[in-house]
């Protein structure tokens, strides 16, 4: 065998598997670990649940969960930067707007079906806590990094337009 023979062997036998691979999975049950506020360009870039988060990197304070499934997804995260209120309202079954906020407001949930290709994530919610992002035709385009059991999501547009600076969570797989 030549040298140029077995250096081509030894090559091959290395790239033929790595080119055959296909890139890493989003599917499973990922945990909500940290979330990276970017700097915005400009007051009122940001309109996302995270927009009382001050700009930089944090570990998740709240728990949040996405399932991904080989067609659909589910994702529900408490954005709050403390735990929500377990207390009863102040009058009983007649809470205040601010019980409410305080209860409902900093959660963000959403579920349905998705593609990807390349690095980007489409989302179409079929169901939502903000309705909006279910009306027919919406999307959310996400960029997916995904390394060993880490998956980060960067949303970059949706129905509305380009997202501007767009809040990036980070993951980890526990299924």
């Amino acid at each position: 065998m030549t040298k140029h023979t077995l250096a081509f062997v030894v090559f091959a036998a290395f790239a033929v598997p790595i080119a055959g691979q296909s890139p890493p999975s989003i599917q499973g049950v990922w945990r909500y670990a940290e979330v990276t506020i970017p700097a915005s360009t400009k007051p009122g870039d940001r309109v996302d649940p995270f927009a009382h988060v001050p700009v930089g990197t944090h570990g998740a304070t709240q728990p949040g969960l996405l399932i991904v499934t080989e067609r659909y997804y589910s994702r529900v995260t408490d954005t709050a930067n403390e735990p929500r209120p377990a207390t009863g309202y102040a009058i009983a079954d007649k809470p205040t707007v601010e019980e409410l906020q305080a209860r409902w407001g900093p959660f963000a949930a959403n579920a349905g079906t998705y593609e990807v290709s390349g690095s980007t994530l489409t989302l179409h919610a079929l169901v939502s806590k903000n309705a909006r992002d279910q009306r027919e035709g919406g999307f959310a385009r996400l960029r997916i990094r995904v390394e060993g059991n880490t998956l980060w999501l960067t949303p970059f547009e949706n129905s509305d337009g380009p997202i501007i600076a767009g809040v990036t969570s980070k993951y980890v797989r526990v299924e």
